[in-house]
């Protein structure tokens, strides 16, 4: 069997089972199986395959099949450019995400700036060492309840090269800081238990719980980080959240009973993803 029979195959077996992305999942699987860039497969799309890179790309078919994710067959996901290591102890980065990326940056008065970073719950740490590539002085700290995730976030600073400049420690939400960082970002869980039952199979089934569901309303997060952040003396100037694109009124109304908006003066924007939806809070002080 020629390779672009084979990856033609490898698709229509994935549409068949509904999974949207089955041509780009496909050609994917056998990048990855054969070892081969995108533009080897191009040029060697009339290659005539071993039956046992036959054999191999069955199987990598047959675990998507099971709606095992694309990122945890390949062992990474890029995010804003840039390759992260995933694993079964992280959620898998997702491109709304880089929303809140963009929304800092935009914020930043100087990219040049000595910067300090910190974000709670980094889980693959994709958010912060994102923010890294782009401030080439700041530095930033990570945390997350998950000694896992931190290993993972590890690695991610080490092969991107941004191990110095960073630092990953557990903690549950704001308890091992006191305050006095430039950016506060932050991706918690934020599903309600009753919607576990609703979301993709490839996210119910592969990504950690912990990662996902925040209590019976889904804002038990929202109402510890952000009573924290309230309490510290000396409050970031920047900080943005990510949050479901039904919670907006809700978690700005726990900012505002937690005392946060009112403690920091800060003006509050509500920003939409890449389909539209809101997803993003940003908090910003005046006097920033």
């Amino acid at each position: 069997m020629r390779l672009d029979q084979m990856i033609a195959g490898m698709s229509r077996a994935l549409a068949q089972e509904g999974i949207e992305t089955a041509r780009l999942d496909a050609r994917l699987l056998a990048c990855h199986g054969l070892g081969l860039s995108e533009t080897d497969i191009i040029l060697q799309f009339d290659r005539a395959l071993q039956s046992d890179e036959i054999r191999l790309l069955d199987g990598l078919v047959e675990r998507r099949l099971t709606r095992e994710p694309i990122a945890h067959i390949l062992g990474y996901r890029e995010f804003w450019g840039l390759p992260f290591k995933v694993t079964a102890d992280t959620l898998v980065p997702r491109p709304d995400s880089e929303t809140l990326v963009a929304a800092v940056l935009d914020a930043v008065k100087s990219k040049q700036a000595p910067l300090s970073i910190v974000d709670i719950g980094t889980g693959t740490g994709c958010l912060l060492l994102s923010l890294l590539s782009e401030l080439p002085n700041a530095f930033g700290v990570g945390s997350d309840i998950s000694s896992a995730a931190l290993s993972v976030a590890r690695q991610n600073a080490l092969d991107l090269g941004f191990s110095e400049r960073c630092a990953f420690l557990r903690a549950s939400y704001a308890e091992a800081f006191a305050g006095g960082m430039d950016i506060l970002i932050s991706n918690p869980p934020y599903l309600a238990a009753d919607e576990m039952g609703d979301i993709e199979k490839d996210v119910a089934d592969y990504d950690p719980t912990s990662a996902l569901v925040s209590g019976e309303t889904g804002l038990e997060a929202y109402e510890a980080l952000f009573s924290a952040i309230a309490a510290w003396e000396v409050k970031p100037s920047i900080m943005a959240f990510e949050f479901g694109y039904r919670q907006a009124d809700a978690v700005c109304a726990v900012a505002w009973k937690s005392g946060l908006t009112s403690a920091i003066g800060e003006d509050g924007h509500i920003l939409k993803d890449l389909g539209g939806q809101n997803r993003i809070l940003l908090l910003q002080s005046r006097q920033n």
